[in-house]
């Protein structure tokens, strides 16, 4: 089976390593954000002006050079960006960048501006590159919607179902990324409300969902995860298995399972059909990404 993991965290180094243990479970490729979680939790970045951050993957961008056929990366960027269009539009011509990433549910700024277009110029610029754009927006997928219905050409993909994460869990981010900012409000929602929230997007044919810490906010941590089954089975009938693709994020993986254990649940998964399987597992992300074998 052609497996791909859609996301995963390295640098500075690492490749070696990494790439041992996909040979070990069978994974073909992985998509690199590029974090340095060993070295204070930080996104290598420069500061060009006050208040921006300019995201580099230089560990990601040397993995995909030497292993185009392993590792590809997603960039992450700044809508206060005052170059963001020329930065997009140069991603959109590396080979090896095959997304953008933003983080709007990360503070209450952000999700401010999402929600008043305050992205728009973002996303039109990822449409012009054929970029798609990976949202990080736990417990507000809604406020996505708009976006998502203005630009039918930007392919969304919500990270980790949309699901919620606790105050402490998100203001403890907050502080490893030295972000001196405000966190957003979330409901007092379950995560199966949550999750139904991000399955009424599902008619919009350019939004998909990301598979991952499923286990952590379902508090399910005990392989195979027999008890995520129906959550699964609710958005492969939304969305369909084709617009859901698998992560383990496994170094930032806070349910204590292995790699082994968040990929063999689903290879192992009797509910699943064999095409719906190939589909989570790597062919949804091959054809989202533009990445071939």
């Amino acid at each position: 089976m052609d497996i791909v993991d859609s996301q995963i965290h390295f640098g500075p180094g690492g490749v070696e390593e990494v790439m041992s243990a996909m040979d070990a479970l069978g994974i073909a490729s992985a998509l690199v954000d590029e974090a340095w979680l060993g070295v204070g939790g930080q996104m290598p970045h420069y500061r060009p002006s006050e208040g921006v951050r300019r995201m580099v993957a230089p560990t990601a961008e040397i993995a995909s050079l030497m292993h185009p056929d392993r590792f590809s990366f997603l960039l992450r960027i700044d809508r206060r960006d005052p170059e963001m269009r020329s930065i997009i539009r140069l991603a959109g011509q590396n080979g090896n960048a095959r997304a953008l990433r933003i983080s709007p549910g990360l503070t209450k700024a952000d999700i401010d501006a999402l929600a008043t277009g305050g992205y728009d110029a973002l996303f039109a610029a990822a449409a012009d590159a054929g970029l798609a754009v990976f949202v990080a927006i736990p417990g507000n997928a809604p406020v996505l919607r708009s976006s998502i219905e203005k630009f039918p050409d930007v392919q969304f993909v919500i990270d980790h179902c949309g699901l919620p994460v606790s105050r402490e869990a998100l203001e403890a981010t907050l502080r490893s990324l030295d972000w001196n900012e405000q966190a957003p409000e979330f409901s007092d929602e379950t995560p199966e409300a949550a999750l139904a929230n991000v399955l009424k997007l599902a008619h919009l044919p350019n939004v998909a969902i990301k598979w991952a810490h499923t286990q952590k906010a379902f508090d399910i941590p005990n392989y195979p995860f027999a008890g995520l089954r129906p959550q699964l089975r609710s958005a492969i009938g939304a969305f369909g298995a084709d617009r859901i693709m698998w992560a383990s994020d496994i170094s930032a993986n806070k349910s204590g399972n292995s790699w082994a254990e968040l990929l063999f649940w689903l290879i192992d998964n009797p509910d699943l059909s064999q095409a719906e399987r190939e589909a989570i597992l790597g062919g949804t992300a091959r054809r989202i990404l533009n990445w071939q074998k």
